[in-house]
């Protein structure tokens, strides 16, 4: 067995080629080199592509990214951004008295008037640029009538215990009213002139027409006194149950108050009823709006100053007093662009309307063209604040 394998080896020997180991060595190491460079090229390749691609970056260790709100697209600066202007709305100025669309007011409790809630800048703050005369009188029986004077700035008792209700002419000179039945007409520190018997002054105080010539009085009913001859002219039976008439400043209309506190205007042969005052349906006057007594008219009869007050109650229980402006064709009580609480409102025969209010123990007296312009915004002196505002007049 040994033999034979001693001889098979030695038949491989003899057919056997010599071999260089080193040569052998070489070539393997150049070959496993080669491929080795090639590998390697390709992966340098990739890694160039990955580079290019950005798919070499790798998310942070833990990291959380910003919620969605919180995220922008616009590019870092270090320029402090601006900050946001916020435009306040500027509320319009109020409209005047003549205005046709009143400004938003707050809610209004029966016969509270409503005031605008701005005011315009006054042409004038000073009292002496008041022009004409303020006349005001005493609460209670008897009152003293007052008359102040703007322009000098005198304040003088005209009528000392007036007997009865009384009417101020155009002028401010001349003051009627009466004694038992009897119309006295006295100029302002003179001596009362007897003009008529048989006049009443309860249900109608005696109305000055704007050019001073008539009075409008009740005499059995309502008649137009001719004050140079005493001539009285009875209105008609249409009008004869109307109380408080008052003249327009251009004389051609008369407004009135009915028995039943509603109010009407009469403009040549027309006799028309002022809507909503007076009205006892709650759905055309949810407000329970009366007046009793107008005190006094615009140039042309579209506006009357009123006090206000509830449906229901007598023309004996209302205050004399008007606090208010109602538009005669709408029977709308205008907001009056003044501060406080209106107490006094008059117009003169011109239309300029005069505005008293109160706010706290100040009284302010506000003048309006009859265009709605504010002429005159001033402080009341303080001697005439018990006082309540009787008339306007040129």
């Amino acid at each position: 067995m040994t033999d034979r394998l001693r001889d098979s080896l030695r038949d491989l020997a003899d057919i056997a080629e010599p071999a260089d180991l080193y040569d052998g060595a070489v070539r393997r190491s150049r070959r496993i080199a080669r491929r080795e460079a090639t590998v390697g090229t390709a992966a340098a390749l990739a890694a160039l592509a990955l580079l290019a691609s950005g798919l070499w970056r790798l998310p942070a260790r833990e990291a959380k990214e910003p919620p969605l709100a919180l995220r922008s697209s616009a590019p870092a600066s270090l320029v402090p951004l601006p900050r946001p202007t916020v435009t306040v709305p500027r509320h319009s100025p109020a409209p005047t008295h003549h205005a046709t669309k009143p400004p938003t007011v707050a809610m209004r409790h029966k016969n509270q008037p409503q005031v605008a809630e701005y005011t315009a800048t006054p042409a004038s703050r000073t009292l002496a640029d008041l022009p004409g005369h303020v006349f005001y009188q005493q609460t209670g029986a008897d009152p003293d009538v007052v008359r102040m004077s703007p322009g000098d700035g005198a304040v003088d008792t005209v009528l000392p215990k007036a007997p009865s209700a009384v009417g101020v002419s155009p002028d401010g000179n001349k003051i009627a009213y009466a004694i038992g039945d009897t119309l006295l007409i006295e100029p302002t520190g003179g001596t009362p002139e007897q003009v008529a018997n048989g006049v009443s002054t309860a249900g109608q105080p005696p109305a000055w027409s704007p050019d001073g010539d008539r009075l409008l009085v009740a005499a059995g009913t309502p008649a137009i006194l001719q004050v140079g001859s005493g001539t009285l002219t009875p209105l008609g039976e249409q009008l004869a149950g109307g109380q408080h008439f008052r003249w327009s400043g251009d004389g051609t209309t008369l407004v009135y108050a009915t028995s039943y506190c509603s109010l009407k205007v009469v403009a040549g042969d027309s006799d028309t009823a002022v809507p909503v005052i007076g009205d006892r349906q709650t759905a055309d006057n949810p407000d329970g709006l009366a007046a009793c007594k107008p005190t006094s008219v615009d140039a042309t009869g579209q506006r009357v100053t009123v006090p206000l007050q509830t449906t229901g109650e007598t023309g004996a229980d209302s205050p004399d007093t008007a606090d208010a402006v109602v538009d005669t064709v709408t029977g709308d009580v205008v907001p009056l662009p003044v501060t406080g609480s209106v107490v006094g409102a008059y117009f003169n025969p011109d239309g300029n309307l005069l505005v008293r209010s109160r706010k706290g123990t100040r009284t302010t007296l506000w003048l309006f063209a009859p265009d709605g312009t504010l002429l005159v915004q001033a402080k009341e002196p303080a001697e005439l604040h018990n006082l309540n505002l009787l008339a306007y007049t040129r």
